[in-house]
């Protein structure tokens, strides 16, 4: 061969090792125009996966080769593979001068005699190998064919060098999709400015039909079909400051109007792959912990037997009528007390005595003027909050009306009951300027009335002095 023939060889091989993706065809037959040129029985090409194991991927090999499909790693001494990875071409051959290391990668392929040329990453790693390999002749070729064969050798790595790139972005694409597809959160990008989106992973398009329905429509097409633009509670200004660069995470709660479910929503500006500033929308699902605070709320604010709004609550709402109604306006405390309700207990027990108890609570919500204002107090105490259009007079008739009702006996499942009520009332303002004061209030009203044999109704400016005569009506 001459070295004319060798560099038009090489020339020729180079012509065929261009371009930006890897052809499979143009690789085996390279590597087989290598092998016959500078006589070597065989050519292999292996390249690395993700757990630093080598496969075999091209192959030019004689009928009778024995070929390692796979090896790991670990089957090279850590400082050989450094020495590989740092050398340009190694050229070894079984002999008495070979070293251990060297005898035990010819092993590694079988070989008496090779040429190795690592290819590695910008780590000095090794990602791939291309070996040219004898399996008879020991000799090693001569200094002329080592440098074509090298030249033609790293032209054929930096050819292969574009697949183990795109393999390892794909890899890296496919481990990231995975990652965002099974975190339990559902994540969508699109256009900050033009609202375009970008980027959905499935866990957030599987209930809209699949990716297929986000890329290339407005989010507002997609989440709320029949809207002509964005959305108003669409946190995006909050996300760049004055001059529109991205400030924060900002995070708000969202309910999904088609089926109920509540999301914790994390919303942030940044900038996309191309450049273009980007919003990026997450969501948690918090469906099972808004029903967990909903239930938590629910039994720290309602009395689980009456399952009306029980003492905590009656506190609260009777603060928000007052700081409402400051200035202006005037409401009233109602509060029940069951005369004779011990003697239920007594003589049918606390199941009966409990079951009163919610039909009490039935009957004072069932109340037209006392729906939505009904509270237990705790034991067999009630209470109700009245303002607006209320005065005295309705809330004496009111009065009427229930003690008629405990004129007639309850039914309950044991037999039946007959009991009454003394009825205390506070008024807002001349009583209290504060839900304590005037539950204190309706409670000694209550129980002037109580003293006097029950079954009637005291405001807070018909209380009297200590040891003074009765002077509220009693039904």
């Amino acid at each position: 061969m001459s070295t004319e023939s060798a560099a038009a060889f090489v020339l020729k091989l180079s012509e065929m090792l261009v371009g930006k993706q890897v052809d499979t065809c143009i690789v085996r037959d390279v590597l087989t125009r290598i092998c016959e040129f500078y006589s070597f029985d065989s050519g292999l090409i292996y390249e690395s996966d993700q757990d630093n194991c080598f496969h075999l991927k091209e192959r030019c090999v004689s009928q009778d080769t024995n070929i390692r499909e796979s090896f790991r790693a670990e089957e090279i001494n850590p400082q050989y593979r450094e020495h590989l990875a740092k050398e340009t071409l190694s050229h070894m051959a079984k002999s008495p001068h070979a070293s251990s290391n060297e005898l035990k990668f010819l092993e590694l392929f079988f070989a008496t005699s090779l040429l190795a040329v690592s290819m590695v990453d910008a780590n000095y790693r090794i990602c791939g190998f291309i070996v040219l390999l004898n399996t008879q002749r020991k000799e090693k070729i001569p200094d002329a064919k080592m440098k074509t064969a090298s030249a033609l050798l790293h032209l054929l790595g930096k050819y292969i060098g574009i697949r183990i790139y795109q393999n390892k972005l794909s890899f890296a694409r496919t481990t990231l999709e995975s990652i965002l597809d099974n975190m339990g959160i559902d994540i969508y990008v699109n256009d900050f400015f033009n609202h375009d989106i970008l980027y959905a992973n499935k866990s957030m398009t599987a209930p809209y039909g699949g990716i297929s329905r986000f890329l290339g429509h407005k989010c507002w097409e997609v989440l709320f079909p029949g809207q002509c633009g964005p959305c108003e509670f669409c946190p995006q200004k909050k996300l760049i400051d004055e001059h529109g660069n991205p400030t924060r995470v900002y995070s708000w709660d969202y309910q999904r109007p088609f089926d109920g479910a509540w999301f914790r929503v994390f919303s942030a500006a940044f900038r996309w792959v191309d450049g273009r500033l980007a919003h990026v929308v997450s969501s948690a699902d918090i469906t099972e912990n808004k029903r967990n605070e909903e239930l938590i709320h629910y039994m720290a604010n309602y009395d689980a037997l009456t399952k009306l709004p029980n003492r905590r609550m009656l506190i609260s709402e009777c603060e928000r009528r007052i700081t409402r109604a400051k200035g202006a306006g005037k409401g009233y405390l109602l509060f029940f007390d069951i005369d004779g309700f011990k003697a239920i207990n007594d003589s049918f027990g606390h199941d009966a005595g409990d079951e009163f108890l919610v039909r009490l609570g039935e009957f004072f919500s069932g109340i037209p003027m006392l729906a939505g204002s009904s509270y237990r107090n705790g034991g067999d105490e009630f209470v109700a909050l009245l303002d607006g259009d209320v005065t005295e007079a309705n809330i004496r008739n009111l009065a009427h009306f229930i003690h008629e009702r405990f004129k007639n006996p309850w039914v309950l499942k044991k037999g039946d009951v007959f009991c009454n009520a003394s009825i205390g009332v506070a008024c807002y303002p001349e009583d209290g300027s504060t839900a304590e004061e005037l539950l204190n209030k309706a409670d000694q009203a209550m129980y002037q009335i109580k003293k006097s044999g029950g079954s009637g109704i005291c405001f807070g400016y018909e209380l009297l002095p200590a040891g003074s005569a009765r002077g509220a009506d009693q039904d």
